[in-house]
């Protein structure tokens, strides 16, 4: 619109020019129009270099933040699989537990081999530093889940909407695959407690002997 109005005017002047001219006047306008209409144009070039800057300020940005949700997602994917190793390797050692401890109130406290409580107490050592592990994985998992909140909540300001939509599903899963392996450690454990509570109940003479395989299982794990 503004450059038809600046064409308009010079056309006008150039024809004033030419009228004047005839007559043996000189006349200078032209070259005034022509600065008129090269100041205009600076104008729009600064007008779009601005907008320019603006779009690439805008990309860098979205990029970054891509960048972001990336990182929380792979981060995500990392401890989530540890906390899932872990958990397979703690319900293993659970299991192998329930074993022994069943084995021992079928054969009695006589006639249990003293190499099978040396076995018991090795699988709660190992158990202990499981649970240990498990804890710690589970409380970097917490941080992991706020990293990539917070990458989703900055990439849908940014307008970068697929990135933040991605990145929540991802939270979501994980907190699912999370709770889904804690009730299923929690259920195993139970299960253990429940039987050693049974053996002592059944068999009186094992309490004794679980409860020292427990106090050497704490004592292992302190040191």
């Amino acid at each position: 619109m503004l450059s038809r109005r600046i064409f308009n005017f010079i056309r006008y002047i150039t024809r004033t020019h030419v009228t004047l001219a005839g007559r043996g006047t000189r006349n200078f306008r032209i070259p005034i129009a022509l600065g008129i209409f090269s100041a205009a144009k600076c104008d729009n070039i600064f007008d779009d270099s601005s907008s320019a800057d603006t779009l690439e300020h805008e990309f860098l940005i979205k990029q970054a933040t891509t960048v972001n949700v990336n990182a929380a997602t792979q981060l995500l994917t990392v401890t989530l699989v540890a906390i899932q190793d872990t958990s397979e390797r703690l319900r293993d050692a659970l299991s192998k537990e329930i074993c022994l401890v069943q084995q021992a109130l079928e054969w009695g406290e006589e006639g249990t081999p003293p190499h099978h409580w040396d076995q018991l107490v090795a699988i709660r050592g190992s158990l202990s530093d499981l649970k240990h592990n498990l804890r710690t994985l589970i409380s970097y998992m917490d941080y992991a889940e706020k990293l990539a909140t917070v990458a989703a909540e900055i990439s849908y300001l940014s307008g970068n909407v697929i990135a933040s939509d991605a990145i929540c599903e991802r939270i979501e899963h994980a907190n699912r695959t999370c709770n889904i392996q804690k009730q299923l450690n929690h259920d195993l454990q139970q299960e253990s407690l429940e039987l050693q509570q049974r053996a002592i109940i059944t068999s009186p003479q094992l309490e004794e002997k679980l409860k020292q395989d427990s106090a050497k299982d704490k004592s292992n794990a302190k040191t």
